[in-house]
C-alpha cells in the first residue's frame, strides 16, 4: 500500500497510519492580537457553541473573528465610558448602558 495518495475528487491528500489513510490537516497557527473580549468569546464559542468553534478553527477564520469581536466591544465600551465622563460620572444622568438598555428610573 502507497503511504501517501491524493484524491484528485476532493483535492486532499491522505497519509497511512496502520490499516488506515487519514487526512493530512494543517492548522497554521496565528499569534493571537485579541485582548480580554476576544478571549471571553473564545472562551464562549468553546463551551456552548462548539459547532460554530470547530468551523472557525477548521477554516482558519477564528482569530479574525475574535479580533473583530474584540474591536467591537472595545469601541462600544470607550463610547460608553465617554459618554459617561461627559455626564460626570453621574449615573443618574446616564440614559444608556453598555448593553443598549436604558438606565432604571429613580
Amino acid at each position: 500500500m502507497k503511504k501517501q495518495i491524493y484524491d484528485k475528487k476532493n483535492g486532499l491528500s491522505y497519509t497511512l497510519h496502520g490499516d488506515y489513510y487519514l487526512l493530512d490537516l494543517e492548522i497554521n497557527e496565528e499569534e493571537p492580537t485579541y485582548g480580554k473580549y476576544g478571549i471571553m468569546r473564545k472562551q464562549f464559542l468553546k463551551g456552548h457553541r462548539s459547532f460554530r468553534y470547530q468551523y472557525l478553527v477548521l477554516t482558519e477564520k477564528l482569530t479574525e473573528h475574535l479580533n473583530q469581536i474584540d474591536k467591537g466591544a472595545e469601541k462600544k465600551l470607550r463610547c460608553w465610558w465617554s459618554r459617561w465622563l461627559d455626564n460626570g460620572g453621574d449615573r443618574r444622568t446616564e440614559d444608556v448602558g453598555l448593553d443598549g438598555i436604558g438606565a432604571e428610573d429613580e
